[in-house]
């Protein structure tokens, strides 16, 4: 009875920091914030991925796990907004697409995205590096800290040159049968425009 109270501890205890930290955490900053051996930590949270409680998303060679409970938004109402939103911008500002690329800078400016120290570290590493090519690569590890709404988003590399990435990307709410919502991706390229200048001192080029 008493190891299957402690077993219980572990997983609220974890799967309760997990609710707390939207942007995530690693098994280390798990172990870190908790006091769990890590390999206690990789274990439960093994267990927790399995029953479908929490996810993980791949930052480069870090795993960052998040609860699937989004304590502190309500998705589908939050999501369904948007995509109104898009719309009824795209009818009412038809062929304004530079202006929402305008849009998306300014929103990088003043919204705190969930950006968590996986993320940050990616920066830290490519400063200073003058490689086009893994600057180019670094947009499919960083763009989930801010599209924090579609976990499942598919994003692969299907041409690379020096200077020029092109990237397809799948499962995604806003590119579905039409064009209602191509908006999201005008103003996604404002922020990675700005997410380039702002933590690697880069000019970029993003169009969709």
């Amino acid at each position: 009875m008493g190891s299957k109270n402690k077993n219980n501890n572990y997983k609220i205890r974890i799967l309760k920091l997990l609710e707390e930290t939207p942007f995530g955490l690693t098994i280390k900053e798990i172990s870190d914030e908790t006091g769990f051996h890590r390999n206690t930590v990789s274990k439960y949270v093994e267990i927790l991925e399995g029953t479908d409680l929490i996810a993980k998303k791949q930052i480069s060679a870090a795993k960052v796990f998040f609860s699937k409970k989004r304590k502190y938004l309500r998705r589908k109402l939050v999501s369904s907004f948007i995509q109104a939103l898009l719309h009824a911008l795209k009818i009412e500002f038809p062929e304004k697409e530079k202006k929402f690329k305008e849009v998306g800078r300014k929103v990088l400016k003043y919204f705190q995205f969930p950006i968590g120290n996986a993320y940050i570290k990616e920066f830290e590493k490519y400063r200073g590096i003058s490689d086009n090519q893994a600057h180019l690569k670094l947009l499919k590890n960083f763009y989930n800290a801010f599209d924090f709404f579609q976990e499942d988003l598919d994003i692969s590399i299907v041409e690379l040159q020096k200077n020029k990435i092109v990237y397809r990307f799948k499962n995604s709410e806003y590119l579905e049968t039409s064009d209602d919502f191509i908006y999201f991706y005008y103003i996604a390229c404002g922020i990675i425009e700005g997410i380039y200048l702002q933590n690697l001192n880069i000019n970029v080029k993003c169009n969709v």
